[in-house]
């Protein structure tokens, strides 16, 4: 019984650690892929009206495992070389190109993550998307997508997308929730002339 008493809480501990643990790594592993995703499809959406909008969509289907919900934002940014950091800044807010032509960002909420693109039509666009439809009124405004370099003459962008969500643990022997994060930097595809 002694025995008993002394190992137990230890096993269980250790039990406890190794399947919270397991769901962190599981956790950290969609949300890089969610990074991923959203990356691949920034490449290629590149400079498309809606391009955000795909790209989040990509996220939203890619973190599923993990719970939309628990997004708590994701930033499309540029920079210069592969090495870059992204503007310390897009952590908190989007930052316009015209305030830093060199690292500008678009950084989405979760209540900007699930605007629509149409309206129950299907047909009519909401606004809330691409930038050069509608000036102002946008999400994306910061860094419009039509002013992403596609052509190989001129210097493809380097674009990233930044993923930030929320683990929560099951027992609490660890803590409530920790933050999870990647990001993902990648080249423009090229267009055509």
């Amino acid at each position: 019984m002694v025995e008993a008493a002394i190992v137990t809480p230890v096993f269980l501990l250790i039990l406890f650690g190794l399947l919270e643990f397991g769901l962190l790594a599981r956790s950290e592993l969609t949300t890089t892929f969610a990074s991923r995703d959203g990356g691949r499809v920034a490449s290629v959406y590149s400079n498309d009206a809606n391009a955000d909008f795909w790209i989040l969509e990509s996220i939203k289907h890619s973190i599923d495992p993990l719970g939309e919900e628990n997004i708590d934002y994701v930033v499309v940014f540029r920079v210069e070389n592969v090495g870059d950091e992204m503007n310390p800044l897009c952590h908190t807010q989007s930052v316009s190109a015209a305030s830093d032509p060199v690292r500008p960002c678009n950084r989405y909420t979760q209540n900007e993550i699930n605007l629509p693109l149409y309206y129950a039509d299907n047909v009519t666009p909401t606004g809330f998307w691409g930038c050069d439809v509608v000036p102002g009124k946008a999400v994306d405004d910061a860094w419009c997508a039509k002013d992403r370099e596609t052509s190989l003459s001129a210097g493809l962008d380097l674009i990233g997308v930044y993923v930030n969500a929320k683990h929560f643990y099951i027992t609490g022997f660890f803590g409530d929730e920790r933050p999870v994060d990647d990001v993902t930097i990648i080249q423009i595809e090229p267009e055509e002339a």
